[in-house]
């Protein structure tokens, strides 16, 4: 799809949240993206994954993505606490901000627009293999140690079991290396069900924005460092060292540069953390990401 309608589609949204009455943004978000989460995302999962080359990408990928996300948790850790004086439910929201990257919602569109639908396996091994996991876990314990909590086993869990993009992943890779041949009528559902995801997303993406949350700019700078410029260095350094090359290597670049994630928002309200914080960080680091997604897009296709 044009990259130009992509950005249609978010301003689309971005305009329904300026005239909209009837409807709210937030009652559309939720039903729009129960769909995409349920029956959308799921299908184009299992198309991505059956059709995706096998070999070291499989674990290279997860690899990089989870060794990125702990790394700069663990850098945010230090910069947080010199640079800037944040109460515990505050601070905890600025680490996951920092950590974790839109990389299904925004980065699939962003794949697809800048190097080709075939690396759509990056963004679902990225997120499904590593991204989400990790928020369902370490975020889990940062956000439950931020608001004095504790984290139930249990609970982890049954998250990471009502994750049905991750089920119909795994299913894609295990259909793919068993060889089997997705039938004709059932590959062109997955493609009609496939192609919805990204308008809608992006047009989430833009019902998502708040503007009035830009003017904590000066205390999320730090943070949009870490998610923008930390975090993909990070990625980009051990991806070398363990050998990605090509567009793989150019896409999971790309995603650890995604903006913060908007599912960090879901864990804020959960675990009571400063939620408008988390809003804030999600509008500053998409806008600033505009900026910063080109920069390493030319970093990628020079040392990719």
């Amino acid at each position: 799809m044009d990259s130009v309608i992509l950005v249609g589609f978010v301003g689309a949204g971005i305009a329904w949240r300026a005239v909209a009455r009837q409807w709210s943004p937030e009652i559309v978000r939720r039903y729009i993206t129960t769909v995409v989460f349920y029956v959308l995302l799921p299908a184009l999962t299992f198309r991505s994954m059956v059709r995706a080359p096998f070999g070291e990408v499989l674990w290279q990928i997860p690899l990089v993505a989870s060794t990125g996300i702990a790394g700069t948790v663990a850098l945010a850790h230090i910069v947080l606490r010199w640079s800037v004086h944040l109460d515990p439910s505050r601070y905890a929201a600025a680490l996951l901000s920092a950590a974790w990257g839109n990389v299904t919602y925004l980065g699939i569109p962003i794949l697809v627009a800048t190097l080709s639908g075939e690396t759509v396996f990056v963004a679902v091994l990225y997120d499904f293999a590593a991204s989400t996991p990790l928020l369902w876990t370490l975020g889990v314990f940062i956000a439950a140690s931020g608001s004095g909590g504790t984290v139930q086993t249990g609970s982890v869990v049954r998250k990471l079991a009502a994750v049905p993009p991750l089920w119909t992943a795994v299913l894609g890779i295990a259909a793919g290396a068993s060889g089997i041949t997705v039938p004709l009528a059932a590959e062109r559902v997955l493609i009609v069900l496939s192609s919805a995801v990204m308008p809608l997303m992006m047009f989430v993406l833009g019902l998502s924005l708040r503007w009035e949350y830009l003017r904590y700019w000066r205390e999320l700078v730090p943070v949009a460092g870490l998610k923008l410029l930390v975090s993909p260095l990070l990625v980009l350094c051990i991806g070398l060292a363990i050998g990605l090359h090509g567009t793989t290597f150019r896409a999971a670049l790309l995603e650890a540069a995604m903006p913060t994630m908007m599912l960090t928002l879901v864990v804020a309200e959960r675990y009571r953390l400063d939620v408008e914080y988390v809003a804030a960080a999600i509008a500053l680091t998409t806008v600033a990401s505009t900026a910063t997604l080109p920069l390493w897009w030319g970093i990628g296709s020079m040392l990719g």
